[in-house]
């Protein structure tokens, strides 16, 4: 080592290329290196500090340091296997299982830095030199491989030990705030804390095991730890129902630790900063190796998305076996047996932790509907049977990522779908029952009725709803455009007893009829309606035609339209020895031209009624049906034990 040159580093562009500069993707990731060696050389003060408007950051901790020969020997070392120095892979002072191994971790610096700067003092020495990419670069190239770092005045160094690091010129943009960098450091370590004799402070505030900021939202969590530490993370997860403490997992390899748990609904495993928390971490000797093991799993049922949790499994680091760990150290090798090992290990505990799961969802979700008092007491009714099959569906309706008032109508399906069962079973008994048992049929028959009428209440409910938010909404151009495209597949919008049509085979062939019709109509009567359709329910041959919002016709001319196919349709009804009534809709955006009087109109109304033609306006045709279906209610006063549920719930889920 000469005087003007007192460091050196030796590597190719190569392993700069592909172990520094393109290894790391950010910049937590390239402190997290400088933290583990750090942890590694005995620190127990670790502080980040971030200029911002220098584009920098500061790194210092109080380990040991370094002497000048060991900045060549070790930091510059491109390689160097820390465990096979003197004190193996432990550290002098604490003992520490190191984290560092493969001697490539400094060059992490270079990755989001276009200038580094070391500053370190050990026994007395001072050693101080700064490393710029650019610089780096060319004197590898002319020199086949070696660059010298370029020595800075000691001056600066203020400390008898340990090591500081300054990164300038930064390649990467620097996370948001201090608080971002400390939540993604502390997901990172876990051997932060007095506990541990190493302390990280980012800013001046001490990184904790709470900044991590998911164990708030755990609801359930299984652990895998002796009773002291378990009850460590019982009392971080102060929202968890339920925390189930086990034992460490005792595999051949070695232990394993940590804890498993779920969140309340998938959503909450997502942070304030976009992070998903949908993993579990594998830590390996205080720090994470593997970020993500579910990715191993491939478990895509809804529960696992649910997931989270840290597993501690320090086999897959020993000092004696092969290191298994990417040269990013952010991942394991995934074909090494050890690791197989563990991710076997972790399928069977993710399948008892998915029953417990449903168990404890099931269990929720029960005392959840039964806060219901009517639902309670429907509940107890059941029979054991069905009863389990409900216990079991309300759990289900609690994994949902609903809000309360989707859950509340989603119960009150629940409820229909197990009475609807109920009664099918009692009509089936029937045959068992003796004719003189008046009362037990009595009943059966007024259960049926009363299932029957909530079951329309409801319907009656979503139908006022649905024309409610169509009057409120639409003007006169929007209107026409929606009816054209709802009004024959919603046919009770014309009149209540029209379901829903009940041949479509019919409709299609009537249909070819109404186009030979359309062939010879003028180009005003094209223009003037929007659709014409045929529809066959509830025994009724149905004519419905829709003109156009603007268009303004008389009586005469109206019914010789229509007739055109209603004698269309009268053929083609005789040919297929079809009966039944023959019915026309027209509905119209004005009223017809010669409705100039009351009594005018009533003529009009009379002759299209003669012919079998009702004429309706698109204004007048959802006040009619919000009139019948208003009527109904206002008219239905008696309330049923089901109706009485589920207006309950309609009131709870509105609330």
């Amino acid at each position: 080592m000469t005087l003007d040159a007192p460091y050196r580093m030796t590597l190719s562009l190569n392993v700069l290329n592909h172990l520094g500069l393109n290894l790391y993707s950010n910049i937590p990731s390239v402190l997290s290196e400088v933290v583990a060696n750090a942890y590694d050389a005995d620190a127990e003060i670790v502080r980040i500090d971030i200029d911002r408007t220098a584009g920098s950051v500061v790194v210092f901790d109080d380990g040991v340091g370094m002497t000048a020969d060991e900045v060549n020997e070790r930091f510059l070392n491109v390689g160097y296997q820390r465990r096979l120095g003197t004190a193996g892979g432990t550290s002098l002072k604490f003992g520490r299982k190191v984290m560092g191994r493969k001697g490539i971790g400094k060059l992490s610096l270079l990755s989001i830095a276009e200038v580094v700067e070391v500053f370190t003092a050990k026994d007395g020495q001072k050693s101080a030199f700064r490393m710029d990419v650019s610089d780096i670069r060319r004197e590898i190239e002319e020199s086949g491989g070696m660059y010298h770092p370029t020595p800075i005045d000691t001056a600066e160094i203020d400390f008898n030990h340990g090591t500081k690091i300054v990164l300038r010129q930064l390649k990467k943009g620097l996370v948001n705030t201090a608080g971002a960098l400390r939540k993604r450091l502390a997901r990172r370590f876990s051997v932060l804390g007095s506990e541990h004799k190493f302390s990280l402070f980012v800013d001046g505030k001490e990184v904790t095991i709470e900044d991590r900021d998911y164990f708030h939202r755990l609801q359930f969590v299984w652990t895998y730890e002796e009773d002291g530490k378990s009850q460590q993370i019982a009392k971080r997860c102060t929202n968890a129902e339920s925390v189930k403490i086990g034992a460490p997992g005792v595999l051949p390899a070695g232990n394993v630790t940590g804890w498993i748990g779920t969140a309340s609904n998938a959503g909450r495993l997502r942070d304030d900063d976009g992070d998903n928390l949908n993993k579990i971490f594998l830590m390996v000797r205080g720090k994470l190796a593997h970020e993500d093991l579910l990715e191993e799993i491939s478990d895509t049922s809804m529960y696992s998305t649910y997931l989270i949790g840290e597993i501690h499994a320090d086999f897959l680091d020993v000092d004696d076996k092969e290191d298994i760990a990417t040269s990013s150290r952010q991942r394991i090798v995934e074909e090494d047996p050890r690791f197989q090992e563990l991710l076997a290990w972790l399928r069977q505990q993710l399948k008892i932790v998915k029953n417990s799961w449903s168990e404890l969802r099931n269990e929720r979700g029960t005392r959840e509907a039964l806060q219901n008092p009517l639902i309670e007491s429907w509940f107890e009714t059941l029979q054991e049977a069905p009863k389990k099959k409900a216990r079991k569906l309300f759990g289900k309706v609690n994994e949902m990522p609903i809000d309360a008032s989707e859950k509340a109508q989603v119960f009150s399906f629940l409820v229909l779908a197990f009475e609807t069962l109920r009664y099918r079973e009692n009509l089936d008994a029937l045959d068992g029952i003796e004719a003189s048992n008046i009362p037990l049929l009595l009943s059966i028959f007024q259960n049926v009725e009363d299932l029957e009428a909530a079951l329309y209440h409801q319907i009656v409910r979503q139908r006022l709803s649905v024309i409610q938010a169509l009057e409120s909404q639409m003007d006169a151009n929007a209107l026409e455009k929606v009816l054209q495209k709802h009004l024959f597949d919603n046919l009770w919008l014309l009149d209540p007893s029209w379901e829903r049509a009940t041949d479509r085979h019919m409709e299609e062939r009537v249909g070819k009829s109404f186009a030979a019709v359309q062939q010879h109509l003028t180009e005003e009567e094209k223009k003037s309606r929007i659709d014409i359709r045929y529809k066959r329910v509830t025994g009724a041959n149905v004519i419905v035609e829709l003109k156009r919002y603007d268009v303004i016709v008389d009586t005469s001319k109206l019914i010789q339209q229509v007739d055109k196919y209603r004698n269309a349709l009268f053929t083609y009804l005789e040919n297929a020895n079809v009966s039944g009534p023959v019915e026309a809709v027209c509905v119209v955006g004005k009223d017809l031209s010669d409705w100039t009087s009351s009594r005018a109109k009533q003529e009009s109304v009379e002759a299209f009624k003669a012919k079998g033609i009702r004429v309706v306006k698109y204004d007048e045709l959802l006040k009619d049906a919000q009139s019948a279906y208003g009527e109904y209610l206002s008219r239905s006063s008696d309330v049923g034990k089901i109706r009485a549920i589920l207006d309950s719930l309609t009131v709870s889920s509105t609330s």
